[in-house]
């Protein structure tokens, strides 16, 4: 991502297009393997996947046998998105900060949405509404420890996340886990081209 991850769309549609037009992805094409890991437990539901970004973790999903509502403020992300996703993703253009579904959701996934504290705060709160009794919600972001650790990701400190603002966040709903914790990019690469070989994520799973 870039240094100060842009609010703009307009800006993400120009990198995604980049990706396209360079036979590409702007991500890794596997999904997260945090979400692997706690969603290949859970039986089947309806899921939302917010800021989906090209949809590798919505292509998944519904592979999993998930219905999937995926949504992301890049039009170019989510043109990219349906040229590798299979069938019965519902591609959702909106603002992640604003958009309203319309039903609750048995699993919300949020990957590497990088906003600055209150707009993060915001959405996780609105987010949490929106879980089915049981219902979990997964959250990944890059941790403020990055910098230190010289790992990929932005590098202005206002967008970059810790557990205890995640876990804050999402009064209301039992918090499972809220911690750090430390990917091996090599392994399981989320920024081709990258070289440091790891990076310090934060990770909220909480429940309805």
């Amino acid at each position: 991502m870039p240094e100060t991850p842009s609010t703009d769309a307009t800006v993400w549609d120009s990198r995604y297009r980049s990706a396209a037009e360079a036979g590409g992805r702007e991500w890794a094409a596997e999904p997260h393997g945090e979400l692997r890991r706690i969603a290949g437990d859970l039986t089947p539901g309806r899921a939302l996947d917010l800021a989906c970004g090209d949809g590798r973790n919505a292509a998944w999903l519904v592979r999993r046998g998930w219905s999937v509502t995926a949504v992301d403020f890049s039009a170019a992300a989510l043109e990219l998105a349906r040229s590798h996703a299979p069938e019965g993703v519902e591609w959702v253009h909106a603002d992640v900060t604003t958009w309203q579904p319309d039903g609750e959701y048995d699993l919300i996934t949020i990957t590497y949405l990088q906003l600055p504290a209150p707009a993060m705060r915001s959405v996780l709160a609105r987010a949490s509404g929106w879980l089915a009794p049981g219902g979990t919600l997964l959250v990944i972001s890059h941790d403020v420890e990055n910098l230190a650790a010289g790992a990929p990701g932005p590098k202005n400190p206002a967008v970059l996340h810790t557990p205890e603002l995640l876990r804050e966040a999402v009064d209301g709903l039992r918090v499972v886990t809220a911690e750090r914790f430390r990917r091996d990019t090599v392994a399981d690469p989320e920024h081709p081209g990258d070289h440091a070989t790891e990076a310090i994520d934060t990770v909220l799973i909480a429940v309805n």
